[in-house]
This record gives C-alpha cells, sequence and structure tokens, in this order.
C-alpha cells in the first residue's frame, strides 16, 4: 500500500511561492530534511482561500485577488466540480484560464501519483 500526504495551505492575500518557502523554512527551524520531489508529498496552496478554486470550478471568473464566499452548510455543493479538477489534472486538460495557483497544485498531483503507483 501506497501513502501520500497533501498538505493544504492558503496563500491568503500573500503569493505561493512566500508560503513554500515559508513552509520549507519551518522545516529548516526544526532541522528537519527539505521536501524531496520523489517524496509522495504535495503541497496546495490556494491563492487567497480554497473557495476561490471551487467558485472557478463552478464556472465562474475569478479573481485570485479577491475573497469569494464559503459555503457553509452547504459544503458538498462542490464535489462534483472537485472531482472534475482531480479527472482534469491527472489528464492534463486544466484549461489555460484556470487560476495559478490551481495550475501549481494540478502540477502537483501530476507528480505525487506515479509516486503512489510504485
Amino acid at each position: 500500500m501506497s501513502i501520500g500526504l497533501v498538505v493544504l495551505i492558503d496563500a491568503d492575500t500573500g503569493i505561493l511561492e512566500a508560503r513554500l518557502n515559508e513552509l520549507a523554512g519551518m522545516l529548516e527551524e526544526d532541522e528537519q530534511e527539505k521536501r524531496r520531489l520523489d517524496e509522495a508529498i504535495a503541497i496546495f496552496v490556494p491563492k487567497r482561500n480554497i473557495e476561490t478554486w471551487i467558485h472557478y470550478l463552478q464556472g465562474e471568473s475569478v479573481n485570485e485577488e479577491a475573497g469569494y464566499a464559503k459555503f457553509e452548510q452547504n459544503e458538498a455543493v462542490c464535489k462534483t466540480s472537485v472531482e472534475d479538477l482531480a479527472d482534469r489534472c491527472y489528464s492534463q486538460s486544466l484549461p489555460e484560464d484556470a487560476p495559478r495557483s490551481l495550475q501549481a497544485a494540478c502540477g502537483e498531483l501530476q507528480r505525487l501519483l506515479p509516486l503512489l503507483e510504485s
């Protein structure tokens, strides 16, 4: 059995690279090894918050600087869209207009999946 780890942390109003550097810095401060490309660890960093991605997946035009409403009391509404996203990431068919942070997450998923198959 293969096990992978997906870390999901918002970038808030910062930038994707800054959040990734922050996580790497925490490992260094704790005297841990850096994440290696051959480790089954993926880091997903939605710009602003995860709702940006969900609204995009539901067909809305989004801006990664804006805040988007949560789906309180109706979180499951996005299930079909998330399943579609997984299929698009796996088949490398994410539209070019997808938010940059979502494109990066698909890249992480594409790197992770083969590691889980071995």
